[in-house]
């Protein structure tokens, strides 16, 4: 053998050493991040589909509203199905009836109401004219407003 390939044979990179006798560490392959982010989450695919088709829903509220409600319905079933919660915020822009995002611009009409003791906002779908109203009281808080309620807050990055 020439001194050469002698060379090229201690310059290859050697396979790392186990000293584990044979068991496979979850750490070193990588595999132990994606396993624990999976315990914190167990529904994250459905929350990514859920937010997929609200973003679609947003998006053809104002060129096609019936497509927006189906994808606003689509969303609903999903997160039904998964027995998943949606957020407050998220509920009250789409119509409870036809599931389309309600932009004031397009697809629905806001209403303020105020009379002695009672105030509210009523919202109407312009496409199938359901309306709901949202009353304005002090005392009332929502519960995820509230930091005693919420238990643990999960980050998806």
């Amino acid at each position: 053998m020439s001194s050469t390939a002698k060379e090229e044979t201690n310059n290859k990179p050697q396979p790392p050493k186990n000293n584990n006798n044979g068991k496979q560490n979850n750490n070193s392959n990588g595999n132990g991040n994606a396993k624990k982010q999976a315990r914190l989450c167990p529904g994250r695919d459905s929350y990514e589909r859920m937010n997929f088709l609200y973003q679609a829903s947003v998006l053809m509220a104002e060129s096609a509203p019936a497509l927006s409600g189906c994808y606003g319905k689509l969303m609903k079933a999903v997160g039904k199905k998964a027995v998943l919660r949606v957020e407050p915020a998220i509920k009250r822009t789409l119509c409870a009836r036809c599931g389309v995002a309600l932009s004031s611009s397009s697809t629905a009409s806001y209403s303020d109401f105020r009379h002695k003791k009672l105030s509210y906002v009523e919202v109407r779908c312009k496409l199938c004219a359901f309306s709901k109203r949202y009353y304005e009281n002090k005392k009332h808080r929502i519960r995820l407003d509230d930091p005693a309620a919420v238990v643990e807050t999960m980050e998806f990055n």
